[in-house]
């Protein structure tokens, strides 16, 4: 793995990350495949770009509420 493929792993993982993070109630924030997740921890780990074939999919689901105070939206 080159330094700019290892920059690229880092990146995705970190926002993935902050993603989880920010949505970590059951339901928000779903992978299509979490063995992905793995893959891309394993070839950062091991060097190996080639356990990681890219493209983590994944679901989010959000609730927006909207509040009315004094009749102007907040």
């Amino acid at each position: 793995m080159n330094d700019v493929e290892r920059n690229h792993f880092e990146t995705q993982l970190s926002e993935l990350e902050l993603l989880m993070s920010m949505y970590p109630n059951k339901g928000e924030l779903e992978f299509d495949d979490a063995s992905e997740l793995t893959n891309l921890r394993a070839a950062l780990e091991s060097g190996n770009a080639r356990i990681y074939v890219g493209g983590i999919g994944f679901t989010l689901q959000l609730s927006i509420k909207q509040v009315v105070v004094n009749s102007t939206f907040v």
